[in-house]
Parts: C-alpha cells; sequence; structure tokens
C-alpha cells in the first residue's frame, strides 16, 4: 500500500510540474474525474412514514484513471469516497458516510433523513437548507477534491434528543431509558443490571453508541460500525450510569448501600428487576416526616476500568428539589407524607430518570415477584458443549419454593441452578451431597454432580434447600377409554419421547 500511494504521489507530482514534461519522458494522469452530485429533490419528514423512501443521490463514477502512456495501467478504485452531509455551505461541521468502491448512488429513507438532519442540527418541523458534496481522496498525503454542492431544503420531524434508549446486546429495545433533560448529549440515570450486563445506548436521532471495540478501554465509546456493546463491572446492582457522547466517555457509579436517617431510621434494600429501594417500618402517627438517604459506592470509569480493585470510593445521597430528587454525595432533607399510622414501606423509586422519587404507602413492602422456572444451566454440556439455559424445572409449590421437571442429563463438570435466565448470579450450587440428593447454598463454589447420561426427574426446593434426582426408567399411561389400568409405553430414539398405541372400548371421560 505505501509503494501504491508513493506511485500515486509521484505521478500526481509529474502532473503539477507541466513545465518539466518537455522532453516527453515523463508518464502523467490528469487524477481522477471531477464527481457531478445531483439528487431528488426537496424533502417533508414525517414519522409516520419512516421507511418510506426519502432522498436519492447520484454522482458519475471517478474510479478509473488513465495515463499519457498505454504501458502504465493504475488500478481502479484508488480513490476513496467520502459522502457529507451539512447544514452550512462550508462544511465546516458534517455528517460523513464512507462510500463503497464503485457505488454511484445512495437512498436514504425518512428515517435515516431524519437521523442526519438531526445530527448536523436542523431544527425540527422547519424548512432549513441541507448541503451535500462528495469528498474524494486519492491518496493520504494529497489533498482531497469535491463534487460540487447539492442543496437541498429538508423539514424533518421533531426528534426528542432527551431520551436514550437502553439497547440489549441483541440491538433490541429493552425498555430502560437514560435522560439527557439538557439536551447536551449527557445521559443518566439507574439501571440495575447483573453483573457483567451489556448494552447499547441509542439516541433520539437513530445514532447507536457502544465501546470503541479496544481492547482494555471498558468505558471509551463510538458510534462507528467497528464498535462493540458496553459492560458493566462484574458487581451486580444499582448502577448511577452516565454516558457522555460529547467526550466519548461513560461511566457506571455501583450504589452498594443507601441509609436513612431522620424521623425514621434504617437500611434500604434494592429490588434490581423493579429499580427500587425499600424500608418497611411503623408510623407513631399521620401527617409528614422528614428524612434524609445517603450511603456508599463504588465509580468505575475510564481510569479504573472494571477493576473492582481500582474502583473509587465514594459517598452517595438524595435532597429534595422543586417537588422532586436530586443525586449527589450530600444528603439533603426529603419530605415524606404519611398517609396513615402503622405499618408503611419507604420507596426510593429509580425506574424513571426524569423524575426520582420518594414515598411512604400503607403496609408491608411489595415482595419480588418469585420466579416460575427455575433454570439447570451445565445438565447438558455434555451434548451442546456450553452451559446454556435451555433446561428448566417449573414452580409447583410456591409456599415450599419448590420445582420440579424432567432433563436429559449429560453433563461434564455438574450443574447449579439459576432462578432467572441468562443471569449467572445469583446462583445454587452445591452443599453437600451426590447425584442422587443433597442440599443447596445460595452462591455456592461448588456444582451439582451430575448423574450418569439419561432422563432424570429433578426436583429442588430453595426454601429447603435441596434437591433430588430420580432416574426415569418407564413410562405408563392410564384412563384411556376409562381404563385405569396401567399401559406400558416404549421408549424411541429420541430422549424423553415415549409412544403407545392404544384402541380405546369406551369414550374417556
Amino acid at each position: 500500500m505505501k509503494t501504491l500511494r508513493h506511485i500515486l504521489f509521484m505521478v500526481t507530482a509529474l502532473v503539477l510540474a507541466v513545465a518539466c514534461t518537455a522532453d516527453g519522458d515523463l508518464t502523467a494522469t490528469s487524477g481522477p474525474d471531477a464527481l457531478t452530485l445531483s439528487g431528488s429533490g426537496d424533502a417533508v419528514l414525517s414519522a409516520k412514514a419512516k421507511a418510506s423512501l426519502a432522498l436519492t443521490l447520484h454522482w458519475n463514477d471517478n474510479s478509473k484513471m488513465k495515463t499519457n502512456d498505454r504501458r502504465v495501467l493504475l488500478p481502479d478504485y484508488a480513490t476513496v469516497n467520502t459522502l457529507q452531509f451539512s447544514a452550512s455551505d462550508n462544511f465546516a461541521e458534517s455528517v460523513d458516510q464512507p462510500l463503497n468502491k464503485g457505488e454511484t448512488s445512495r437512498q436514504y429513507t425518512v428515517e435515516e433523513l431524519n437521523s442526519i438532519a438531526g445530527r448536523v442540527g436542523l431544527e425540527g418541523d422547519k424548512a432549513s437548507p441541507l448541503y451535500v458534496r462528495v469528498r474524494s481522496t486519492l491518496a493520504d498525503n494529497m489533498p482531497p477534491t469535491y463534487s460540487n454542492t447539492y442543496t437541498m431544503r429538508v423539514t424533518p420531524y421533531t426528534i426528542d434528543m432527551t431520551r436514550g434508549v437502553v439497547l440489549n446486546s441483541g440491538r433490541e429495545d429493552t425498555g430502560l431509558l437514560l435522560a439527557s433533560k439538557a439536551f447536551d448529549g449527557v445521559y443518566s440515570g439507574f439501571l440495575g443490571v447483573t453483573g457483567w450486563w451489556n448494552y447499547y445506548l441509542q439516541e433520539g436521532n437513530g445514532v447507536v453508541w457502544g465501546n470503541d471495540g479496544v481492547t482494555g478501554t471498558p468505558f471509551a465509546m463510538s458510534s462507528a460500525d467497528s464498535k462493540w456493546n458496553f459492560w458493566y463491572p462484574g458487581l451486580e446492582g444499582c448502577y448511577y450510569t452516565v454516558v457522555d457522547t460529547r467526550n466519548a466517555r461513560w461511566s457506571a457509579l455501583h450504589v452498594s448501600s443507601l441509609d436513612v436517617s431522620g424521623d425514621i431510621t434504617g437500611q434500604l434494600v434494592y429490588n434490581r428487576k423493579a429499580n427500587r429501594w425499600t424500608l418497611a417500618f411503623d408510623a407513631a402517627a399521620s401527617g409528614t416526616i422528614t428524612i434524609r438517604i445517603a450511603g456508599k459506592g463504588e465509580a468505575y470509569n475510564f481510569t479504573t476500568g472494571t477493576d473492582d480493585a481500582k474502583a473509587i470510593a465514594r459517598t452517595v445521597a438524595f435532597a429534595q428539589e422543586n417537588d422532586g430528587l436530586v443525586f449527589g454525595s450530600t444528603p439533603g432533607d426529603i419530605m415524606v407524607a404519611i398517609a396513615q399510622k402503622g405499618p408503611n414501606t419507604l420507596t426510593l423509586d429509580l425506574s424513571d430518570p426524569y423524575r426520582w422519587t420518594c414515598v411512604a404507602e400503607t403496609g408491608g413492602a411489595v415482595q419480588p415477584e418469585t420466579s416460575r422456572r427455575l433454570y439447570l444451566s451445565g445438565i447438558d454440556d455434555g451434548v451442546s458443549g456450553k452451559w446454556t439455559f435451555d433446561n428448566y424445572l417449573t414452580l409447583y409449590n410456591e409456599d415450599e419454593l419448590s420445582y420440579a421437571g424432567l432433563c436429559d442429563v449429560n453433563s461434564k463438570w455438574g450443574y447449579k441452578f439459576y432462578p432467572e435466565k441468562d443471569v449467572w448470579n445469583p446462583c445454587y450450587g452445591l452443599g453437600s451431597g451426590d447425584a442422587a440428593t443433597g442440599t443447596l447454598v445460595l452462591d455456592g463454589n461448588d456444582n451439582v454432580p451430575a448423574p450418569q447420561a439419561g432422563l432424570y426427574l429433578v426436583t429442588a426446593s430453595l426454601k429447603k434447600l435441596s434437591y433430588t434426582t430420580t432416574p426415569v426408567t418407564s413410562v405408563q399411561l392410564t384412563g384411556i377409554g376409562d381404563d385405569w389400568s396401567l399401559v406400558q409405553m416404549e421408549a424411541t430414539a429420541r430422549p424423553g419421547v415415549y409412544r403407545a398405541v392404544v384402541k380405546p372400548s369406551a369414550a374417556t371421560p
């Protein structure tokens, strides 16, 4: 590549030195053809037609160059073209989009063009000029050339640039938000996440941000196609998250504890799924109480990375301001209305990034919903080669937190029980026992031993912290044709699938 650039530089230098070509021995080229850009005209954009075609741009092919010597051939596609969009005709700031080799046209939907209009700063619901040109570069050490400037008037629909939509690793909307209340490209809010949880952030103009795609820089950001997703440290819990698109950095402040002082005292308990902190207390009377909320946290940023040992200890606190709450390091008085004497629950709700609240509600704290499934990761790694969440037990006794299910066991290293799909913490590992029966311990390090490969009935109780595995050696059915004698079923080649041919002699009530 360096040799090619040197040749191109020398050839172009020869063209510029036209006064020195009199001897006729030099090879010259006129360079790439001039570009002429045209478009499909002005556009009025509507959010109701995001998928409709809004703009088509055309330009000529400037990828092929000739010399004055037939024996000297230059490679095709030596030029690198880039589309530039700007709100000003001098292109002082622009949105640049690299073009593919040989590409001579490009189309934009309403949503795509609206995103570009928002990124260059066009005002919503107002017709404004949008300037477009093609920049062409022959080599790194040579000045670029430009097409004519194509000007069109675009009326974009209003984009809400206060919303930062949290996307999962598959770039699907999670329903979670971060807020940029100042419209300044800095998005913040509290998110309840599991260890090493990962995400992208999408702005209202459609730009998606993630990690810069460089090993060792987990808190650096990029919106380029080469980006990776963001990821949190290994510690589960409540994180005050700030994504700064201006400086291409993000940070995560883990809130590890929050204490209440004042007219009531105690330590708040965090519910990750609801993104709320709660404290049950007995109110002496109805009326208004004054409290303060403060605690401890650990800050992770570009300097610390996700290393727990480097995390910066912080004091975290809330204060009341304009009928809402603000977050910082200094606690302030918070006024809370008590509707009724007796059992109450104080709830600090951080789920809405636009407005955090602290209220008291009559009654005890709402308990987290019981998981209807218990996942057995590692139960089939002898077949799949990895730990998955494809196998699970089903809740059948909520009071005892008892689960049961049939599993086709084929395990190399044993397994553990997980209350939440695709979430590695919390989990239940081996307390004591063997492959047939034993006890469980929360976040235990050891795997539960797996029995020999085969079909098993597996049970577990998270209240009694116990488990059993029972081999399935036969399956029988009864009741067909109101006949309640047992009919043996035959095992098929597929584990867990049994078959029997029956001929009912009567109805089956």
